[in-house]
């Protein structure tokens, strides 16, 4: 095996694919890269037996088909810290047995590598079901729900992100029992029955660090029984789904709220902020005192502190008083972009439905008792 190529063409595929092989695992073959020369391009691939992210890396100069491992930490240290447009060039022959050189113009590498024919390999059985999404819209329509996934739940499949596609939308939902988010946009050429899928929240973490908002690539999702796999330009990412059902998410959803609250979402993040200070640190609670077109908020702890904050509102209904885990509060605001959010109550013990339009987006948060 041999072959050539630049430190700022494999860098970026390399930071990636690392991320899953650096966690000291107790199988050492995990710990390696499988690396892989073929047809003048470079193949990396990572898996944790969960998941598997793979890049490739266009060569420069001649090449040797072959295929390898090596240690994913240092591979990655050693070519952060050579010379910035160093051509590396790496050879692994017949009599050198389980080494691998790198060598650049100034330095030489000796590294040990492990039999590639124990690197492990995802089920590659995938059904015809499969659809496509720009980056972009991909990257957005996460964000907008990532933040209500479960975190270590007894509910597993809390712990994960909805994945629905319906006819030519694309519908994600996350939600950890006592908030819930919800978002859509529209997807292309795309004709499936209703289909469904628990993507682990691991998966949807590691995704956004090889799915970039600002490149203009259209994705291809495939989706098997009890994996799925998505493809863009240079890259391949596939993970096991969690095995069970989600919840009738639409059940969580209040119809009754008919008490409309608008106010400046800059100004709410704000006020939030500052009353929170004085918040109770364990519960992060904090009250809304909402009265016609004005909205206070109010904030105290078992130090006997308080924080009282006032900003101008759109509402015209009866007042109500009602408790939120202010976090819950600011992960949603955080998501928004519009300059006025709508707020939807019905009394003190309904959840509150905040909706995003620009998204077809909903948000719901269930009240607590201060």
């Amino acid at each position: 095996m041999k072959c050539c190529f630049s430190k700022e063409d494999v860098l970026k595929p390399l930071q990636a694919v690392s991320a899953i092989a650096d966690k000291k695992h107790t199988i050492p073959i995990l710990n390696n890269i499988l690396f892989e020369v073929k047809l003048g391009k470079l193949f990396l691939r990572s898996s944790d037996l969960e998941t598997e992210i793979s890049a490739e890396v266009l060569l420069s100069g001649k090449s040797i088909d072959g295929i390898s491992t090596l240690p994913a930490r240092k591979f990655l240290d050693i070519i952060k810290n050579i010379d910035a447009g160093s051509i590396i060039n790496i050879n692994r022959g017949i009599t050198t047995g389980n080494k691998v050189s790198l060598k650049t113009k100034n330095s030489t590498f000796i590294l040990s590598s492990l039999d590639a024919k124990d690197f492990p390999v995802m089920d590659r059985e995938f059904t015809a079901s499969r659809f496509k999404i720009s980056q972009s819209n991909f990257i957005k329509v996460i964000k907008k729900v990532q933040f209500a996934m479960g975190l270590n739940d007894v509910r597993y499949f809390l712990n994960g992100m909805l994945w629905e596609i319906e006819s030519s939308v694309f519908r994600v939902v996350a939600t950890d029992g006592h908030r819930m988010s919800l978002s859509e946009i529209s997807i292309e050429n795309t004709y499936l029955k209703k289909i469904q899928m628990i993507v682990p929240r691991k998966a949807i973490l590691e995704l956004q660090k090889i799915v970039f908002s600002k490149d203009n690539q259209v994705l291809d999702i495939q989706i098997g029984k009890s994996h799925f796999m998505l493809r863009s330009l240079n890259y391949a990412f596939a993970s096991k789904l969690i095995d069970s059902k989600y919840p009738d998410y639409m059940k969580v959803v209040p119809t009754i709220n008919d008490k409309l609250l608008i106010v400046n979402r800059i100004a709410f993040k704000q006020a939030l902020l500052r009353a929170s200070i004085l918040s109770n640190e364990k519960h992060r609670g904090i009250r809304l005192q909402i009265k016609k077109n004005h909205l206070s908020i109010l904030a105290n702890n078992p130090d006997h502190e308080e924080a009282k904050d006032e900003i101008q509102a759109k509402y015209n209904s009866i007042p109500i008083e009602i408790g939120f885990n202010v976090t819950y509060l600011l992960d949603v605001i955080n998501v928004l972009d519009t300059d006025a959010i709508k707020l939807y109550f019905y009394d003190t013990l309904m959840s509150l439905v905040v909706k995003d339009e620009s998204m077809k987006g909903i948000y719901v948060i269930m009240p607590i008792r201060l």
